[in-house]
């Protein structure tokens, strides 16, 4: 008993250094890790001074560009202003299909990320357009999820305004 105390005590004083040395920045709210961010402000911080138009990086199937950070927190709002500065509207999330992501990510309703699909449609991303791969939008959509409601919903959606 007192030897697993004991070894507890050496693992929680072990991660306890970690946090306090170089690997705490592995913690912080900044462009490389966004998903730690917990509000809209500190997001535009995180990507304040830099190329807002580059991709950041990729983990596992995300390419995380600051568009997809805005719409991974749900910051409508400093969106709308990277759109405003020319970021490509179609690029960041799943497999870099930032409309792909919007519309097969179930995270919210749809009426929610009618939203998000109308707003990206408006800044020039397509279904019909490959953001970054030879797969089309819509052919993604098709391909890996098929006729489910809300994709066919959203889709008609973004039809509707323009893309």
């Amino acid at each position: 008993m007192r030897l697993t105390t004991l070894a507890a005590t050496g693992l929680m004083l072990g991660l306890v250094a970690l946090a306090g040395g170089r690997d705490a920045a592995a913690l912080e709210c900044n462009e490389k890790n966004p998903d730690i961010c917990t509000t809209c402000e500190e997001l535009r911080k995180a990507y304040s001074g830099g190329d807002i138009k580059s991709i950041r990086q990729v983990r596992g199937r995300s390419v995380w560009t600051p568009l997809y950070a805005a719409y991974f927190k749900d910051c409508p709002e400093l969106a709308a202003r990277y759109l405003g500065m020319g970021v490509h509207p179609a690029v960041g999330g799943m497999e870099g299909d930032l409309l792909a992501t919007v519309i097969s990510w179930d995270r919210w309703e749809v009426p929610k990320r009618a939203e998000w699909v109308q707003m990206l449609v408006r800044g020039g991303a397509r279904l019909d357009s490959p953001p970054i791969t030879d797969r089309t939008t819509r052919q993604r959509l098709m391909q890996e999820y098929g006729q489910r409601d809300d994709i066919m919903a959203l889709i008609k959606i973004a039809e509707d305004a323009g893309g």
